[in-house]
């Protein structure tokens, strides 16, 4: 496919409607101690608010593609849950790097730098050295960073500064960067290249293809051509529809889970949250936290005794299935548990056996689009999802014991 100047220009005729029904979204607005309901609400208007900010990823997603063939590294830097959302992901570019030291920058190197509020002194500092050394540096957050030679993508929500406010900005920051990661794979193979990408390791032969396939540099042969906005908008269709799915079919479930967690908390037992991903762990303490539910900071739940006594409420957030027999070890200390999850072809979500099941509504695979020409799903919808389902269950507990 050989992509025009009149291929952009088209972009902007069918981004029209969806920059017009956008537009009337209320992307800012939130309650005072809002529940789950309200919470999600204000993420699904930052997911659409996405939309008519497209072009303005395909022009960045350009310049980093053709920094990337010249050979530069992609790294990512900034908010520590942004760089893991990023970092090892199903559907995930191989490519991208983890920022350990400014030293490892050279010039030609593109890095993406995540910012869930304003830029603070050291990270002006952080990205102006960077920018010294020859480093494309693209702020991905919901305030421009005032850094000469900066480039900037919006994330269409308030950002995490507010004590009082529930904050939106990881989950719709982790949208903001898959999105752009779609259009960063169009604009490579429209010069030739198709990058390496991750696929589930929790999918029957997902880790031995990884291994194979981190070896190249480039998948072998020329790929197709993908046009700009195609792969983006795919992907936010997806995304937002899955998470539509989960406020249309689970929000009861919700109810209930800050219900549970409420009464245990008014007779003065905890409630814990727990969680495996790459996003979810870094979210507790942000900004916006209420700090209603303690943090299990264990990835296993052999030792959940230690901390968890009879009567408390765990709230799980995981992938298909509970990682270990959280459920199992959680009814052992006379502990009650909500999972939320998103099931394996053998076991469904609801039937995880906790007292309460919640549906994540993402697909097994965690990937929601196939590139054309390419026999590989791509791109992770879990890391939005799941950052959003920590802040509604937080909200709906916090919304009850307010």
């Amino acid at each position: 496919m050989r992509v025009t100047k009149s291929t952009h220009i088209s972009t902007w005729i069918v981004l029209s409607a969806g920059v017009l029904l956008c537009a009337c979204l209320p992307v800012w607005a939130q309650a005072s101690a809002p529940s789950a309901a309200a919470y999600a609400e204000e993420v699904q208007a930052g997911l659409s608010g996405i939309v008519p900010l497209l072009p303005e990823y395909v022009m960045r997603a350009e310049e980093v593609a053709e920094q990337m063939v010249a050979g530069g590294t992609l790294w990512l830097a900034g908010d520590k849950g942004f760089v893991l959302e990023g970092l090892n992901r199903a559907g995930g570019l191989m490519a991208s790097k983890r920022l350990k030291s400014a030293d490892e920058l050279k010039s030609g190197d593109v890095m993406l730098y995540g910012l869930v509020q304003a830029a603070t002194a050291e990270d002006v500092e952080f990205l102006r050295a960077a920018v010294d050394v020859g480093v494309l540096c693209l702020a991905v957050g919901p305030v421009a960073p005032e850094v000469a030679d900066v480039r900037y993508l919006r994330v269409p929500v308030a950002p995490a500064d507010d004590p009082e406010r529930i904050p939106a900005v990881s989950p719709v920051q982790a949208a903001v960067l898959w999105t752009f990661s779609a259009e960063l794979v169009s604009a490579l193979t429209r010069l030739g290249k198709m990058p390496p990408m991750y696929q589930s390791v929790m999918v029957e032969g997902g880790r031995e293809r990884n291994a194979e396939h981190l070896k190249l540099t480039w998948e072998p042969g020329v790929p197709e051509a993908i046009g700009p906005i195609l792969l983006g908008r795919t992907y936010l269709a997806s995304v937002g529809n899955f998470y539509r799915r989960l406020r249309a079919t689970q929000m009861r479930k919700f109810s209930q889970a800050g219900a549970l967690a409420a009464k245990a908390m008014s007779v003065g037992h905890e409630a814990w949250y727990a969680s495996l991903g790459h996003l979810p762990p870094e979210l507790p303490g942000q900004v916006g936290d209420p700090g209603v539910l303690n943090t299990l900071e264990i990835r296993k739940p052999d030792t959940l005794g230690e901390f968890v006594k009879a009567g408390d409420v765990i709230l799980y957030v995981g992938y298909y299935e509970p990682y270990g027999p959280w459920v199992e070890q959680a009814h052992a200390v006379g502990a009650k548990i909500v999972t939320v999850v998103s099931g394996t072809p053998e076991v469904r979500a609801e039937d995880m056996g906790a007292d309460i099941n919640i549906n994540g509504c993402w697909p097994y695979g965690d990937a929601t689009i196939s590139v054309p020409g390419q026999n590989l799903r791509v791109l992770p919808p879990s890391g939005v999802i799941q950052s959003a389902v920590y802040w509604m269950l937080v909200a709906e507990v916090a919304w009850r014991v307010k």
